[in-house]
């Protein structure tokens, strides 16, 4: 917003030089930074440093033309050249104050980026096989793309959501599952049944056979096992869905991987394969017949296994597709979710999130991807390819400074919504159940989005709880209760201002040039910085930065609350100015909780969080 205006009116003078043939044309583009000291202005500009060997010529030479070009904007309140060539920038305070109506006319669209070529993005994130409830591991998975979507959405893309089923029939997994449902279900009916090797334990295994026998509301103790891994990994799923919305997670499309077998798409992406030259079989001897002395009479060469050929674009090994029975490997359903993305249903771009235990994928998928006919260039290309791979890492959960095993005194799983329950139950013990739901997913979901997903992060459940403002959740929380406060002030006397008074249109109209106080003017800048971290997500997927531009606003604001009262009977202007800046903190700090998939309480009670406000 500002930023972007800054950017955008040095890239002009640039123009201007090099339309007048003071400077060559460069390919770098102009964008301004936050200085190291803040003494030093309010930005500052590299750019003449970027292209000086480009251009062929000294930097400081180059940034004294855009200064001259520079300095007769009202944007300045003054510019110097510093160093090698770096440019320094103060602006107008009357200048800055202007983006305060402005925040105010945008409202939840603050965080938006105008996109002229929006992508249609798919993008696939959770994927739990549906044989166990959503754990605290896939809870980072799930708070990271749900963010990661919200993001996107709000820089111009065209973003649907997708959960990928594996209910392949074949699956291994989902038959040991469905037979470990047998067992439970045919023990409660009093039927003998042996535990399978390698089965399923736990109380939700046992819930499952409790309510596929609900579901049917009759005896099956001779129903087949198909019939129990469809019933069973149905009613998993359901739940999988429930405990996702619980974390305010939701999908446009649960994708099922059976139906890629049952509509002949694997199939017919190995035929594609094949007919790129990309698959191919490899002949094997087969023994028909001996003597008796043990010697071999005749042998003949049949068909072999189908392989991918994927060493070609850049995998450590090429990958069976179809064994030599003629069974689907596990991979080949891949090759036809990955056709069914980007070729079946046309998306620009496929990203896919997976856990840390699957870093194998990247290689083979990118050259699933390349040997289907798509970009697939490496990572550091990824505007160009149509497949994206973004891994997060493990979480550490921490209690009273040491590690904590997530797991129930009984041995059995612990469950996202176990963690968010015991969460909404520590922070805020008073709160009805609603409440603490609420609480325990808004804790869960910031804690889970405050380190990079490319590093490991350390959930400190103590530090979650706190009911101060250490505790970062309520910090950022606590600002925008904060401001609702002053908002209800502001309605009664001396002000008395009337509901009509308050809204952002009537705040719009308020005397910002006399926000100049310079705690005013940091607020504004980080205010109207929103766009700019959110495009900066949208590049990289580092969601991380939100739960980071949150506490910073945060702590902008209550520095500005500190040192500059807002309500000032004595001075209706200048508290209407202010007004107007709280309500724009509101905005931003709504819209960033709001990507962030957290709530923005108007009020925290004490048996919400901490203290009433």
């Amino acid at each position: 917003m500002l930023r972007s205006h800054l950017s955008r009116l040095i890239a002009s003078a640039v123009e201007a030089l090099v339309r007048e043939g003071e400077l060559p044309a460069v390919k770098a583009t102009p964008e301004v930074e936050d200085p190291k000291n803040p003494e030093h202005g309010d930005f500052v500009c590299t750019f003449a440093l970027a292209v000086a060997r480009e251009a062929g010529r000294e930097p400081r030479a180059i940034a004294d033309q855009l200064l001259g070009r520079l300095i007769v904007c009202v944007e300045f309140q003054s510019i110097e050249v510093a160093g090698p060539g770096f440019l320094n920038f103060r602006l107008r305070p009357e200048w800055v104050a202007t983006f305060v109506p402005k925040a105010l006319g945008l409202g939840d669209a603050l965080p938006n980026s105008p996109n002229p070529a929006p992508k249609r993005i798919n993008v696939e994130f959770v994927s739990v096989n549906p044989n166990g409830p959503i754990t605290v591991g896939s809870g980072r998975g799930a708070a990271y793309g749900d963010t990661l979507c919200r993001v996107l959405a709000a820089s111009g893309e065209n973003v649907t959501r997708e959960y990928y089923v594996n209910d392949g029939a074949n699956s291994e997994q989902m038959r040991l599952f469905a037979e470990s449902v047998r067992h439970f279900y045919l023990e409660a009916l009093g039927h003998a049944s042996a535990f399978p090797e390698s089965g399923y334990r736990g109380d939700y295994v046992s819930k499952v056979a409790d309510d596929v026998r609900r579901l049917e509301g009759t005896e099956r103790a001779e129903a087949e096992l198909g019939w129990f891994q469809q019933a069973a990994q149905d009613l998993m799923t359901d739940r999988q869905k429930q405990d996702l919305g619980e974390f305010d997670v939701k999908f446009d499309v649960f994708f099922h991987e059976q139906s890629l077998h049952d509509e002949g798409r694997v199939e017919a992406a190995l035929n594609l394969l094949k007919s790129r030259g990309a698959a191919d079989t490899e002949p094997y001897a087969q023994e028909l017949s001996r003597e008796k002395g043990g010697g071999l009479v005749r042998t003949e060469q049949e068909a072999g296994p189908l392989w991918l050929r994927s060493t070609r674009w850049g995998d450590d090994k090429d990958r069976v597709l179809t064994r030599t029975d003629g069974r689907p490997a596990y991979i080949a359903a891949d090759v036809a979710y990955l056709q069914s993305k980007l070729g079946d249903r046309k998306f620009e771009k496929a990203i896919m999130i997976l856990g840390p235990d699957h870093h194998g994928y990247i290689g083979r998928m990118m050259a699933v991807c390349a040997a289907l006919g798509y970009n697939a260039y490496p990572l550091e290309d990824d505007d160009k390819s149509r497949l994206r791979i973004v891994i997060y890492q493990i979480v550490r959960f921490l209690k009273d400074g040491k590690p904590a095993p997530m797991r129930k005194r009984d041995g059995n799983i612990y469950e996202l919504r176990d963690l968010i329950l015991e969460l909404g139950a520590s922070a805020a013990p008073g709160a009805s159940a609603e409440d603490q739901l609420r609480v325990g997913r808004d804790v869960a979901r910031f804690f889970y989005l405050m380190r990079s997903h490319e590093t490991h992060m350390d959930f400190d459940i103590d530090l979650a709880t706190k009911q101060s403002d250490e505790n970062p959740v309520f910090y950022v929380q606590y600002a925008h209760a904060r401001i609702c406060s002053v908002l209800r002030k502001a309605a009664e006397p001396p002000l008395a201002l009337s509901e009509d008074d308050l809204t952002p249109e009537a705040l719009s109209r308020a005397d910002c040039s006399l926000l100049t106080h310079e705690r005013e003017l940091e607020l504004i800048k980080k205010i109207v910085d929103l766009p700019h971290e959110v495009q900066r997500c949208a590049a990289d997927y580092g969601v991380h930065r939100l739960t980071t531009y949150a506490v910073e606003l945060a702590r902008t604001y209550h520095h500005f609350y500190d040192a500059c009262r807002v309500i000032q009977p004595e001075d209706a202007d200048l508290s209407r100015a202010r007004l107007a800046l709280c309500r724009a903190t509101q905005v931003a700090l709504r819209s960033t909780l709001g990507l962030l998939g957290v709530s923005a309480p108007e009020r925290l009670e004490r048996a919400d969080l901490v203290k009433q406000v």
